[in-house]
């Protein structure tokens, strides 16, 4: 009876092991899932010093590795708006808010500590802007912008 306990309790310990020595393999050999870490903390960084508000017309956060571009387009009613922007990365981001003309632009710095900027532009029915990352060396960008109505006209 004596070896029969014995040899469960070395069973269910050895059982035990290879259960543990296999979580340990399956974690140390889980796939790199392709975030940059400091991607999270500059995400992080940028949607806390620019939140989104329940008055503002529309926001987003991008991510944009260097050199890389994208925009945005929606409907809005005619008249003054706020437009707050940060980049938190390396490098600069341009923006234009024009589809027509000679806009060049304005370039956005893209820091570890990056501070909002802040414009007000007047608009007659739709929002535009191009965002493109120009790159400072290695690295990406986060940007992260917020259109909201001016109180004042």
């Amino acid at each position: 009876m004596i070896e029969d306990r014995a040899r469960g309790v070395l069973l269910y310990s050895l059982a035990g092991l290879v259960l543990l020595a296999g979580g340990f393999w399956f974690v140390r050999t889980a796939p790199d899932d392709g975030r940059d870490p400091r991607v999270r903390a500059w995400r992080a960084t940028a949607e806390e010093l620019v939140p989104d508000l329940p008055v503002q017309e529309a926001s987003d956060t991008v991510v944009l590795a260097g050199g890389a571009g994208t925009e945005h387009t929606s409907p809005v009613d005619g008249g003054s708006y706020a437009l707050t922007m940060i980049c938190a990365g390396t490098g600069h981001v341009r923006i234009r808010l024009s589809t027509v003309g000679n806009d060049s632009g304005r370039a956005v710095a893209c820091t570890d500590a990056p501070k909002p900027e802040r414009l007000t532009v007047a608009l007659a029915g739709e929002f535009f802007m191009m965002m493109s990352s120009e790159p400072d060396g290695a690295g990406g960008a986060v940007f992260r912008w917020r259109l909201e109505r001016s109180r004042s006209y």
